[in-house]
């Protein structure tokens, strides 16, 4: 055992290796491809390895280590023999459809076998083979780091870390639909886990695919048209960040199915729990703001800014979950965009039409400075409706922070009256802060209320 490691990870017997040191990797939440929604199976194709042999002629990736208190060590070096052992191809197949099996992703069943192959022309009730519509993954591991430790013949314990860049392709259009890049750390210095090979770098691997579920680009490529997310993958071919391209404006109306405010219940306080239960936190690429379902269905209200251009983002409800959501409509000028999730099983926010009096009691809930102090609630009075470059704004003294963009402003009955927009220059100036009118943003975006209700004082 010990000579067939040497040989397949390290140097001859007597090479001393230091130890890697791992990167700091965040453990993100893959996204659950909702039950509505429909996407086309998926599975990995091609992998391949990078082998950068550095100055040396061979590069040196970590330590292997053996005994009762791992103290015989040699160097592990990456080339073809050691990825065969720690990376085997049907094993990185076989774990990329088992991570999307378990996260609710379609995978392609597998062929039906004839029972015979008649030879000449095809036996009767054969069918010919139908073209492979199935989306076809490829990846690249340009980087894996790992210490291991052999405990007895079938034991092992250590960290790995590997680095992958993904590819998606739609053989129909012979395009790449997704690029995007991934990583993976995985550690286990107490337990033991068996394996006449380490299982420890496939264990960083399962963990890289995860983060790559967590990608909502990736989910949108999976369940979008090919063409708008081949064009937004192809867009910049050497990056590893490609942007969708921003939703077509507001066309024909949409129904939003709202729900009217409940009768005899004016005190907001009673009402924050549900209230609070309706904002999300906007986690993008840049940064992070607020937003808020309007419909029972999932659709939900930001700015434009938090977004910015892209095709999906990840909200994060108080409880914690997340959720994949699709941007549906923007309208920049007036800085909102209207988003799709799943249907969260929260009531949404009820809505007031008409427009707000002077010297009211408003209420703001957000998540500012990012996630950890989501659905912060402040209280002010509304000061004033005021014209900035030919749009109406709500202004008032209620206090807001970056990372509130996108809440909602509410009167003390808990409706929603306006929307936290920043950047209107008002930056410094004390109890100055400014608001999208909510009638002013469904008329924008051309939604319709299903169950649209009067403002009643």
């Amino acid at each position: 055992m010990a000579l067939l490691l040497a040989c397949a990870l390290g140097l001859a017997p007597g090479a001393q290796g230091s130890e890697a040191l791992m990167p700091a990797v965040e453990n993100k939440s893959p996204l659950q491809l909702p039950a509505q929604a429909t996407a086309r199976p998926a599975y990995l194709a091609r992998a391949q390895r990078r082998f950068d042999q550095g100055s040396q002629g061979s590069q040196v990736i970590g330590q292997l280590q053996g005994g009762i208190f791992c103290t015989r060590k040699n160097e592990i070096i990456w080339n073809q023999n050691s990825a065969d052992v720690m990376l085997p191809a049907n094993a990185l197949f076989q774990r990329f459809r088992s991570e999307l099996q378990q996260h609710g992703y379609p995978v392609p069943s597998p062929p039906a076998e004839p029972l015979f192959r008649e030879q000449g022309a095809q036996a009767a009730g054969e069918r010919a083979p139908p073209p492979d519509f199935n989306l076809q993954v490829g990846v690249i591991i340009n980087q894996l780091q790992t210490n291991l430790c052999a405990k007895g013949s079938d034991g092992w314990t250590g960290e790995a870390y590997v680095r992958l860049e993904w590819q998606v392709f739609a053989p129909e259009q012979r395009k790449v639909i997704y690029r995007g890049m991934s990583e993976g750390v995985f550690r286990s210095r107490e337990r033991s886990l068996e394996g006449s090979m380490p299982p420890i770098p496939m264990e960083a691997f399962g963990v890289a695919v995860r983060n790559l579920l967590a990608d909502p680009r990736f989910a949108l490529a999976l369940q979008s048209p090919y063409d708008s997310v081949a064009a937004a993958a192809n867009g910049n071919a050497d990056s590893a960040v490609a942007r969708a391209p921003a939703p077509a404006p507001p066309g024909r109306p949409l129904s939003i199915d709202n729900q009217p405010a409940e009768r005899g219940s004016s005190e907001i306080a009673k009402r924050m729990p549900e209230l609070r239960s309706a904002v999300v936190t906007v986690l993008t690429e840049r940064g992070s703001g607020t937003g808020f379902y309007i419909g029972s269905s999932g659709w939900l209200l930001t700015n434009q800014h938090v977004i910015g251009q892209a095709g999906a983002v990840r909200v994060r409800l108080p409880t914690g979950r997340e959720l994949l959501a699709e941007v549906v409509r923007v309208d920049a000028a007036r800085d909102i965009a209207l988003l799709k999730t799943e249907a969260p099983g929260v009531r949404p926010m009820p809505l007031r039409m008409g427009e707000p009096g002077i010297g009211e009691d408003v209420y703001a809930l957000g998540s500012p400075l990012g996630d950890a102090f989501n659905t912060t609630l402040t209280r002010g009075i509304l000061s004033g409706v005021r014209k900035v470059r030919d749009l109406d704004f709500l202004q008032s003294d209620v206090a807001i922070l970056p990372g509130s963009s996108g809440g909602p402003l509410l009167d003390k009955s808990g409706q929603v009256i306006g929307i936290t927009v920043a950047g209107l220059g008002a930056k410094g100036l004390a109890g100055m802060n400014f608001f999208i009118p909510v009638g002013s943003a469904l008329q924008r975006l051309q939604l319709q209320l299903q169950h649209p209700e009067p403002h009643k004082p």
